[in-house]
């Protein structure tokens, strides 16, 4: 083996990247029970209310309403799924199952496991993302090939809620905290982040809290792919979420190493 091979897996990339894969292996055993949620929910929250409430929405500009709906559809089930698997799935894993401790007997640290929960997070989100936007181009609602690039933007959406998520799931002392993180953050962010509607008429103090929560850039960041509009804001959309997730990441790694390393 080479020195430089033998490098690389001393590193933390490295070590992700076996968490990851453990990961994707139980995901690849239990995926007939978990498909449901990953590509048939968001597609039913598409159809339902961008042509069902749609139907009675005049449009959004020079978008229909099913064509404004869709990015947000795809951001936020980005969102949903890093969610849920870094914070019930990870808890269990690390509370129920004892996987955590187990892989601490071997080389790996609690960074190694905080990164790697955090790229299977973000694979689920582009998973979600994929099969929304799949659905989204047959139904005639991608006017652009950039659109593409929402499934790189949807990685890095769930990257930085992931990472956001794994702060709580590595300070929580019961699994029923997940739901106050759901209840007073998760589901709020989702209604005032431009998903249905365009922010610009939220009262001033609201709009301000809302471009600071991570989904609001999101959301424009993936609608701007999704028309084949670029903007240099997209930069800085991009930049803040990366901040974002990589500010978290560090301040899990921390309370993790915490948590079980006694």
């Amino acid at each position: 083996m080479s020195t430089l091979t033998q490098s690389f897996q001393g590193t933390v990339v490295w070590g992700a990247f076996r968490v990851w894969q453990r990961d994707r292996d139980a995901f690849k055993r239990a995926w007939k029970v978990e498909i449901g949620g990953v590509a048939i929910e968001p597609v039913i929250m598409l159809v339902a209310i961008g042509f069902g409430l749609g139907a009675y929405i005049t449009e959004i500009g020079d978008l229909s309403y099913a064509e404004f709906l869709a990015p947000g559809v795809i951001a936020s089930y980005a969102m949903f799924h890093a969610t849920f698997d870094s914070t019930y799935g990870a808890y269990l894993r690390m509370d129920s199952h004892n996987i955590y401790e187990a892989i601490l007997f071997t080389p790996l640290g609690p960074t190694d496991i905080v990164l790697g929960e955090v790229l299977w997070s973000a694979t689920r989100a582009l998973m979600a993302s994929t099969a929304v936007l799949v659905v989204a181009t047959l139904f005639g609602l991608v006017p652009s090939p950039m659109a593409v690039l929402s499934l790189p933007a949807a990685f890095l959406i769930g990257f930085t809620i992931a990472s956001i998520a794994m702060v709580l799931t590595a300070t929580a002392t019961t699994i029923g905290a997940m739901n106050n993180f759901f209840t007073l953050f998760i589901l709020p962010m989702f209604y005032i982040s431009g998903v249905f509607f365009p922010i610009e008429r939220l009262p001033a103090g609201l709009k301000v809290l809302s471009w600071a929560l991570p989904l609001t850039p999101s959301v424009e960041l993936v609608r701007g792919l999704v028309a084949g509009e670029p903007s240099w804001l997209m930069l800085l959309w991009t930049a803040e979420l990366l901040a974002m997730g990589l500010v978290a990441l560090k301040i899990a790694s921390v309370f993790m190493r915490r948590r079980l390393i006694k």
